[in-house]
């Protein structure tokens, strides 16, 4: 989070800071919603939502398999003596075999929402819940957040916004802090060269930014949790 852009919308007259630069910059499959959209159609009993959200999780569970795949080659590489990294093969194996579980259990949340689309009981398999609050899902643009705040309507839609908010509020609070700890060390260099200083200051400058980002977010949460509370 070394770079922070300050963008505004209006929410009830207010004005909120979002994040730019996530780590999910590339753009996903079509079928793969983000995280927002993931909690909002889990709430929703609309057959095209339930539809939707099959798609979402049997396009993420063909995402897991093919992580599978290549942490299964890895670990035969790295089982190698010759291998200039060797002793990383059990490390490789560990994550094929999280990555075959959750492919698994995608499948069977992609089935059980195919079921729900079809008007038909259907229970969500163990361990699935994470998944239904978007694990695995891509990070909303600025753009589709947008969207989402400008039709948020239910209180459901308003609770997704409120949790997504304070989660951001969290990130740029950590990294407020990381930021001044730079800072710090720069200034705790023997003598205080001039380069030095000049990085503090720049880091000083990023935590500001950061935790006038964080009071946004922290503002926007609130104002979501408001509206949530007064929608259906």
């Amino acid at each position: 989070m070394s770079t922070l852009r300050l963008r505004s919308w209006s929410v009830a007259a207010l004005t909120f800071l979002a994040f730019a630069g996530t780590a999910t910059a590339q753009t996903p499959p079509s079928a793969v919603l983000n995280t927002l959209e993931v909690r909002r159609l889990v709430a929703s009993t609309n057959t095209a939502d339930q539809t939707r959200l099959a798609s979402h999780f049997a396009a993420l569970a063909e995402r897991y398999t093919a992580q599978a795949k290549r942490h299964t080659a890895m670990a035969s590489s790295d089982g190698n003596p010759n291998h200039p990294i060797a002793g990383l093969a059990i490390y490789h194996e560990r994550l094929a075999r999280l990555n075959k579980e959750s492919a698994t259990t995608l499948r069977g949340l992609a089935e059980h929402h195919a079921r729900l689309a079809t008007g038909a009981a259907s229970t969500a398999p163990p361990d699935s819940a994470g998944f239904e609050m978007g694990a695995g899902a891509s990070w909303p643009t600025d753009e589709d957040l947008a969207a989402l705040v400008a039709r948020a309507q239910t209180s459901a839609e308003h609770r997704a916004l409120e949790e997504y908010f304070a989660a951001l509020e969290k990130q740029y609070a950590s990294d407020a802090v990381k930021q001044k700890t730079r800072a710090s060390a720069y200034r705790g260099l023997p003598r205080s060269p001039g380069w030095a200083a000049a990085a503090a200051v720049h880091f000083d400058q990023l935590a500001s930014r950061a935790r006038a980002a964080a009071q946004g977010a922290k503002e926007a949460a609130a104002t979501q949790g408001r509206l949530a509370g007064t929608s259906r």
